[in-house]
């Protein structure tokens, strides 16, 4: 027999797993006010690779993301089919709304080295893959360009 306590305790699990759109390949959407970074490599090898990103305001210095520095990029928020993907607060970029970041493993960096940004307005999850400058703006259109 439950408890009372048991019974809720229960419930309030339920309703925070279903409040999670999570699917079979580990793939969790992004929480409203969110926008997502995934990330595909064909070898695989994902340790120590991380998101070092900042927002850029006009007529200001850029400013990374708190918690971020390039000797202590953003952890992966999780890690499904597709590789490892980062959750990031919109309100982090500032008003611009252009999310800056650059994936790299000490000074080893993706996308060919450059600087790359989004618009969090028109791009709620942008998907990409080693080797490749491109921003995909869905896991279809990067795991096609991989072929």
């Amino acid at each position: 027999m439950f408890s009372k306590r048991t019974f809720l305790k229960s419930i309030i699990a339920g309703l925070l797993l279903a409040a999670v759109p999570a699917m079979a390949d580990g793939y969790v959407a992004p929480p409203e006010g969110y926008v997502s970074l995934h990330y595909h490599r064909a070898d695989g090898k994902y340790d120590g690779w991380g998101v070092h990103a900042w927002k850029r305001a006009p007529h200001a210095s850029d400013q990374p993301l708190d918690g971020v520095s390039w000797s202590s990029p953003l952890a992966p928020t999780g890690t499904d089919d597709f590789g490892p993907y980062w959750h990031m607060k919109i309100a982090d970029f500032g008003s611009t709304g252009l999310a800056h970041y650059i994936i790299h493993k000490g000074d080893s960096k993706e996308q060919k080295g450059k600087d790359m940004q989004f618009d969090t307005k028109e791009i709620k999850e942008a998907w990409v893959t080693s080797n490749d400058e491109q921003i995909y703006k869905t896991k279809e259109e990067a795991l096609a360009a991989t072929k």
